[in-house]
């Protein structure tokens, strides 16, 4: 039995259970590779009877139960954020601390934020010359890096979807800062001489940012674009590149998000030339391979790339679980196709 870390809200009730697209969709998948499988959110584990009460789903009877089993061997996590609840994260390190569990793509807020992904992936020769310049956030350290670089940003280390972003420019004797959050973005602008001021208003806790060499991004039309790749691991147990995606910022924004009015162009031949297109692959089996080196059970991504003015290829960040909205996609069915393999494979070795 594999066992499925989905979203509690997904899990409700057998009917709601029955009706989603992602249990749905998984349980086909499961008659066709011959599993049973075990759906269950992390609220649902107990780390003193090694067990989990969830929907345990018969690829033979078709047949969807509700029942309290042992934790399966291997697991695949399916939320699109990082273990948050404090109860729930101290269940499954338990369980990983007593058991021999595998969770593929799981992993802790505190494990990983864009700064400790930074100091870890420039230790690689072949990955540290795309990497942007980047420090933990504080006052010296923005005052070079913007005497270094016209314009830098700064960004939480922990969060996604491009929310609580500063973009700051020189302009003369000033500085423009830029605010990003949640769909609405604020511009000001500060004498150089009131940075400081500024900076003390602005971060009770500098610590938890990071600064950014800012680049300057390719256009599409008149608006920045980067990439979303996607390398997962196959069957074969492979790192394969399974989809890229090219996003385009609204008018006059500096981040590609969607959830920031962001919008996607699936087909990229026309934005960048052939080779920067195989590069862009080739970069990205490296970043995946170094972050495996650091998460052996890691079978999923989501790598954010973007090419400057001058045709430079840069990688800007690491998406673990990366968030897609459609179930029944073939970027959700190759990694359970892995974690099926690596499963047989057991079975067979016993």
């Amino acid at each position: 039995m594999i066992g499925i870390i989905l979203s509690a809200r997904y899990l409700r009730n057998k009917e709601r259970a029955t009706n989603n697209e992602h249990v749905l969709f998984y349980m086909k998948l499961a008659r066709k590779n011959r599993v049973d499988l075990c759906f269950y959110s992390p609220a649902n584990v107990s780390a003193r009877t090694q067990s989990v009460t969830g929907y345990v789903y018969s690829h033979q009877d078709d047949s969807l139960t509700r029942i309290t089993v042992p934790i399966p061997r291997i697991n695949l996590y399916k939320i699109n954020s990082s273990l948050r609840n404090r109860s729930s994260n101290r269940q499954i390190i338990q369980v990983k601390e007593k058991r021999d569990v595998i969770f593929y793509n799981l992993c802790t807020k505190k494990e990983r934020s864009k700064y400790l992904d930074y100091n870890y992936l420039k230790t690689f020769n072949s990955i540290r010359p795309l990497l942007p310049a980047t420090e933990t956030l504080q006052y010296d350290t923005l005052v070079n890096m913007l005497k270094k670089y016209n314009t830098v940003f700064i960004k939480p280390k922990r969060g996604g979807q491009g929310n609580r972003i500063r973009i700051i420019r020189q302009k003369g004797d000033h500085y423009t800062i830029t605010y990003i959050n949640k769909k609405i973005k604020r511009e000001k602008s500060i004498a150089k001489k009131k940075l400081s001021d500024h900076f003390t208003q602005e971060f009770t806790h500098p610590s938890r940012f990071i600064v950014q060499q800012g680049i300057s991004l390719k256009k599409y039309r008149g608006n920045k674009f980067d990439f979303r790749v996607s390398p997962q691991k196959n069957k074969d147990d492979k790192w394969q590149i399974t989809g890229m995606i090219a996003r385009v910022a609204s008018a006059g924004w500096d981040v590609t998000n969607i959830d920031q009015g962001g919008r996607v162009v699936g087909r990229v031949k026309k934005l960048i030339p052939p080779q920067t297109r195989k590069e862009i692959y080739r970069k990205a089996i490296l970043v995946a391979r170094a972050l495996e080196q650091r998460f052996p059970y890691l079978n999923d991504l989501g790598l954010d790339f973007a090419v400057d003015k001058e045709g430079k290829v840069w990688f800007l960040e690491a998406n673990f679980r990366p968030n897609r909205k459609k179930a029944a996609v073939k970027r959700n069915r190759i990694p359970f196709e892995h974690v099926c393999a690596v499963y047989k494979s057991e079975r067979r070795q016993r």
